[in-house]
């Protein structure tokens, strides 16, 4: 490791099924500001489109988790997204993607405030106490 003072890296992923990008931006520019608060630097933006964005291939999203990868060996780095559901709506495909991560030495955090890391595993997910932050949205 680089030492603790080193900034971690925020690798920013996102899936937009619709033509509009409107939200996608919205939520990318989400990301970006959460992680200038946390004083993180980001890697970089993956994002998957139409229907790569619904299987649990994701190209993009696997592309993210190779660079990510190489990078945690030396430096602390996850996977950022402005909330679970931009991996899955439903939980077990999320879980099967912050697995993904894990398995390369990751991990996945929200700009909830939510992570998995030091959960022991992908998808115990560490919520902030009550007050602390913003809420997951319904």
């Amino acid at each position: 490791m680089t030492g603790d003072t080193t900034p971690p890296l925020a690798f920013v992923y996102d899936r937009n099924v619709t033509r509009s990008r409107g939200m996608l931006e919205m939520r990318v520019a989400g990301c970006r500001a959460y992680a200038e608060r946390q004083g993180w630097e980001v890697a970089g933006w993956w994002v998957d489109f139409g229907d790569a964005a619904l299987g649990g291939e994701r190209p993009e999203l696997g592309a993210l988790i190779g660079v990510l990868g190489r990078v945690v060996v030396v430096r602390r780095a996850f996977c950022l997204v402005h909330h679970w559901n931009r991996f899955a709506h439903d939980v077990e495909g999320r879980l099967a993607l912050q697995r993904r991560v894990a398995r390369v030495g990751g991990y996945s955090a929200t700009t909830f405030g939510e992570s998995d890391e030091g959960a022991g595993y992908a998808g115990a997910a560490r919520v902030p106490a009550a007050g602390a932050g913003r809420q997951p949205l319904p």
